[in-house]
Formats: C-alpha cells, structure tokens, sequence
C-alpha cells in the first residue's frame, strides 16, 4: 500500500470509463462510495478532498450521485457532464451539455453541478435518480482518486417531498452496497452515539466481516466534554470490532465557518492546526488516522489496491459477459431483412402461437416434464380450482346441518344448550361434548400419563374419550349419537326474527329464505369467485407473456414481442371482461333460488320425518339394546316412549318449528346449488 497511482492511472481511467458506459449495470467495478446522514458532514468532507465547493441546497445535493474523478496536473480545469443509468425518452431535449471549465471560470463549478443535478430530476420526474453528475477535476490540489458522492440517510420526509423519499434513498444505497468491490466510506458524526448509525449498520448487513468499511469521524469539536476519551478509544480500534481499514478523523468547516465565507484552503489550514494543538488528538502517534489530507492519500493508495486486485477478475467477467451474449446473438439465427421476408416471419410466428399456446400452455398439454419447484399453469390452475371448491364447501350454506369439531350444537332429547364439539369417533356414529362429562377428575394412571398438559387435549384410552382441563384435570366424555345432535340453529333464529313480514307463523316465509340465501352467496361465494377470475386471468397473462418470449424467431425483434406481448395481454383483458359479465349475471340468479332438482324435495322430506325418527329408534335402542335375538316387548312401554318423543315435539314453540324447518330447507337446497355454482364457475374460468 506504499505506492501511489501514478503507475495504475490508466487503469483508473479505464475503470471509469467502464463506469461512464453503465459496465457497472452488468459487472461489479471497483469503486469508493461516500455514505452517511444529511447531517453527518458528508458533503464537507467532500468539498475538502476535491477542493470545490459542493452545491449546498438540500434539494439538489440529496438526489443523485455525484462521481467525483481527479487527476493531478499543473493546470486547474474541470469538466461536468450527466450519465444516463436509465435515460428518459425526448431526443436531444433530454441531453445535457457538457460543461467545460477553465481557471477563468472556475468559481461556476458549483452552479454547473447543480445544474446537472437539477436537469436529472426535472428530465427524470424522480426525487432521487440512479443517474450520475460526472465530476472531472484537475489541477495541482488534485490527488489521482475517484469518489461516489451518494444522496444523504434520511428518516422523513419533508412537507413537499414523496413519502417513499426515504425507501427511494435507501434503495440507491444498496446498489452500491450490494457491489462486492465498493470500498464503503461511512461518514458519521463523533457526536452521535456509534452504535446507533444507521449507514454502519447497513454496511455490517453487506460487509459482516467489515473487510471493505472505513468509518471515518466527523465534527470532532462537537464531542461533549469528557466523552473525547472514549470517541479516542474508537478511533483506535479499541471500543468495537476490527475495521481491516481502519477508523479515520477529519474536521471540516462549521457553519460559523460557513457563515464568515471561510474558504476551504482556510478550513484545512485550521482542520491540521486542531489536530495538532488540541487534546487527546495531539497525543495521537498514528498521524495518519486524522485529517483530510491523510485520508486523500490513504483513499488514493487505497483505490490502486482494489484496482490492481480486481482487474484480473474483471477481465474474466468482461470476456465471460461477452461470450454469453456471442451466444445469445448465434442463437438468434438468420434476421429477415426484406419486407416480404418480415411479413413471413410474422405470419410464421402468429400462426405458431395461435396453435400451441393455447394447447402446450394452458390446456397442459405435456411435450416435456416441469422441474419440481415449477408447476405449469394448467396445474396451477387446478389447484386454484380446488382451492375454491375447498373454501366453498366449508361456507355456512354448505355446511348448514355439518357437524365437526369446533361446531356449536344442540341434543334436544338431553335438553343440552349450545355446547362445542370437541371429538367425533372414526365411524362417525358418536359426538363428544367438551361440557358434556360422564365422570369428572379421572385419576386412572393408565389415562394421566397420556396427558400432555395442553388445555381441551383428547386422549383416548379403553374405548373411551377423555379431555384435559385448564386445572389439569381429566374429565372423561359421554358419548352423545351423531343423530341426535344438530348444529346450533341460533342465527338461523334470530334472522327470522329481525326479518319476518307480518303474516302468519306458520309456515316457512319464502322472503326470508331468499334473503338468507342471496345474503350468503353474495359474502360467502361471490368473493372466491371473484378471486379465481383474477388469478386465472394473471396466470394467462404471464404465461402467455412467458410464452411469447420462448419464441427464438422473435429474438431479434424486440419491437415484435413487446407487440405481441401487449396484444395478448389485451386478448386476456378483453376475455377476462367477458367471463366477469357471465359470472355476474350468473351469480345474480344465483342469488334467487329456485331448482327442478328432486334431490331437494328427497332431502327436504328425510330431514322433516329424520329427526323423529332418530330419536324414536335411540329410545328403542336404549329400551331393548341392539342385539339380533328375540326380546319381549312391552307394548305400553314402548306406546309411553313414542308419545312422549311426540309430546315433546308438540310442545315445542312455533319459533323453534319455523327455524327447524329453515334449517332444513336451507340445508337442502345449499347441497343443491353448492354442486351447480362451483361447477358453472370452473366453467367459466376454463372459458376464459
């Protein structure tokens, strides 16, 4: 590190021209990039090492980068011009003219580079651009270096700024962080807590080994009295993890300074006179850590190491780029020059589409197999679909007399309010209640050491289900017959009775049962239905966007694929409209019930006779058992039994009757019209 550039100077003006040709956008280069807060002294830093003054008004300075490149020569100069990294469209109204700047213009070098800066942001509509000010200065204060001057951190955004100023800011940042070869120069000031800075934690994020970090300290005149010890101790290396390069110090000028127009040669003089004549800094033996002009030569030295070390590796991938776009351009085959043979080519390539991106994209078609983690569109269709069928049949007009696990039911023959499944056995014959309990704190060891101390856990053991409590308890369930117990019909009820006419209870009102069930096909079943439309029509999209830039005759049109490409997405966009029309007016007479199906007349009449029936065959079976052998019926008894099931039913109220008798209706016809809207939407979404 004890040369100088002088001998690598031409490898620094190739590196950057490879820079000013956007190489960067495809090759990471070597550079040195400043970054830090608005307030850290960033752009006073800047001034000191290249000796211009750096535009002071916020607005410009915090926008877009600044490539600071200076050549050691007899004679002052300078040159300021724009580097497009994405250059808007507008012809020569977009080129900014290169500004030339000699010792008897020099004091507009300041104007000229706000300028440039104020013609990226006006030409670009962006508050902060990835476009760079190109700096060239020479002269006899030049040291051979290049710098990137970067926008400040910032973590607001002021009153007339976007509020994704900050994102904006932090996302140029990390293009260059992200560059293994940028040397990161991070500017904080010694006042500010360390371990807090914002651009230091981002560097550890890209640099965790802080191999290409230099932290450098600015406004050391700012540390509080009895804290300049230990800022020292940082410096040294002594309070935090080893920075390979090292800490550094400067002081630039203060705004007092400013405000007397104190020149930057003035702030020097006084920066080296601080060091040298103000504790602890003077007491410093490494020289080297402190001041602007021992940072210019270790930044200097500093670049021809990066330089030297890189340019193997960058040759590498300069011929390795090369080579794969060779490639890429053989691929291309023979271009259609003449207009006929354009013409043919277009008819060529429309017709291959036409064929096969219908059958080999989204029909699923298979010419060859998929890797594991793809999934063609056609399967991810497929499973789209069943997705929405999934949701679908868990809806409440498909599940209206379900009764699972987690479901809040009713036993009428026990007289059991609401109470909440809990476990349902594999044949499906018996439910288990969590407040339904045939024997309370079981202590049988054979049972407690299947415990897994988790509130509402079942273990099941000898045949029998048991249930562990917020106490720790175990109680052991009765088993209830799935036939006896039906889901909590409470909000059946109490739509009924928000919303019935004034007419006589006594039968099931058709109004009611129409707006219950347009009520639940608008919340429940539109919405999904809606949403596989939008999925389908994305997933057409990309595919045949995906399709389309498969296509090797095209290749070298780019003009002709994005065509295409466009126009396929109108096709999607226009069909997509169509199939919304369809389902809206589908789901429109969805919402008015009406079917021929005869499988809800069966329905409906097995669940008014069911109930009764379930539960005159359980009080038999709890009479006379379920054996196959002869038993001795006792006619009284069972004449007692029946009526009294009867005389219960009897006794129960109109409103319990009527909302029986819409759950049963809902139930039946839910099943019927579930079947109908799933399959005419999958219809749909195939049409489109």
């Amino acid at each position: 590190m004890s040369d100088t550039l002088e001998g690598y100077e031409k490898y620094r003006e190739f590196m950057d021209r490879l820079t000013e040709n956007n190489v960067d956008e495809y090759i990471p280069l070597p550079m040195i990039a400043v970054m830090g807060d608005t307030s850290s002294g960033k752009s006073s830093l800047l001034s000191n090492i290249s000796l211009i003054e750096l535009p002071s008004n916020d607005n410009l300075t915090t926008r877009c980068p600044i490539m600071l490149k200076m050549h050691s020569q007899a004679s002052r100069s300078a040159k300021v011009k724009v580097l497009w990294k994405n250059k808007p469209d507008g012809g020569k109204e977009v080129e900014f003219e290169e500004v030339q700047i000699g010792e008897e213009n020099w004091h507009s070098i300041t104007n000229a580079i706000a300028a440039a800066q104020a013609h990226i942001i006006s030409k670009t509509g962006k508050e902060v651009a990835r476009d760079v000010v190109s700096v060239e200065i020479r002269g006899p204060h030049c040291q051979n270096l290049t710098l990137i001057d970067l926008p400040g951190i910032v973590r607001t955004s002021g009153k007339s700024e976007s509020v994704t100023l900050s994102e904006d800011i932090q996302g140029l940042m990390n293009e260059y962080l992200s560059n293994p070869r940028c040397v990161i120069l991070a500017v904080l000031p010694s006042n500010v807590d360390f371990h807090n800075s914002q651009i230091l934690s981002e560097a550890r994020k890209v640099d965790p080994k802080t191999e290409r970090t230099i932290p450098v300290l600015t406004k050391p005149d700012l540390i509080d009295d009895g804290a300049q010890a230990a800022v020292k101790d940082l410096l040294l290396g002594k309070k935090t993890e080893v920075f390979e390069m090292g800490f550094h110090m400067v002081k630039g000028r203060g705004q007092a300074a400013l405000n007397k127009s104190e020149t930057i040669e003035e702030g020097l003089k006084f920066e080296e006179s601080f060091f040298n004549n103000t504790e602890p800094w003077r007491s410093i033996e490494d020289r080297n850590l402190l001041g602007t002009k021992n940072l210019r030569v270790k930044l200097a030295q500093l670049q021809m190491h990066i330089i030297r070390s890189s340019f193997k590796g960058i040759a590498r991938d300069l011929k390795e780029q090369r080579d794969e776009s060779m490639n890429e351009y053989t691929l291309l085959g023979d271009i259609p020059s003449s207009l006929t043979e354009k013409r043919a080519l277009f008819r060529s390539v429309k017709e291959h589409i036409w064929k096969s991106i219908g059958t080999c994209v989204l029909s699923g078609q298979i010419q060859t197999l998929k890797d594991d983690s793809q999934m063609r569109p056609s399967a991810q269709f497929l499973d789209a679909s069943q997705q929405f069928q999934d949701t679908l049949n868990t809806s409440k007009l498909a599940t209206v007399s379900d009764v699972r696990v987690g479901t809040m039911v009713v036993v009428p023959t026990k007289n059991i309010s609401p109470a909440e499944v809990c476990y349902i056995d594999e044949k499906g014959e018996y439910v288990y209640l969590k407040d339904q309990v045939k024997s309370e704190n079981v202590t049988n060891s054979n049972v407690t050491k299947l415990r897994k101390n988790k509130p509402g856990n079942i273990i099941i053991y000898g045949g029998y289900v048991y249930i562990e409590r917020e106490d720790k308890t175990i109680d052991q369930l009765e088993a209830v017959e799935r036939n006896l117990v039906q889901p909590d019909p409470e909000w059946i009820s109490l739509l009924i009775q928000r919303n019935r006419p004034y007419k006589l209870p006594v039968f099931i009102n058709t109004d009611v049962f129409e707006a219950i069930v347009a009520h639940l096909i608008e919340t429940e079943w539109a919405p999904p239905t809606y949403e596989l439309l939008d999925f389908t029509s994305e997933l057409m999209d990309t595919a045949s966007d995906d399709f389309i830039k498969e296509v090797k005759a095209i290749k070298s049109f780019p003009g002709l694929e994005s065509y295409l490409i466009a126009k396929s997405s109108e096709i999607v966009e226009a069909l997509k409209k169509q199939a919304q029309v369809k389902l809206e007016d589908f789901i429109k007479r969805e919402k008015v019930p009406y079917t021929q199906n005869h499988y809800l007349f069966e329905n409906l009449c097995k669940l008014r006779s069911g109930r009764l029936m379930d539960e005159v065959l359980s009080s038999i079976r709890g009479q006379y058992g379920t054996g196959t052998g002869s038993v001795n019926v006792e006619p009284s008894a069972l004449s007692s039994r029946i009526k009294n099931i009867f005389q219960r039913n009897q006794e129960r109220s109109v409103q319990d009757h009527m909302t029986e008798e819409m759950q049963n209706a809902l139930n039946s016809y839910g099943k019927v019209a579930l079947k109908r809207f799933i399959d005419n939407n999958l219809h749909h979404g195939i049409y489109l």
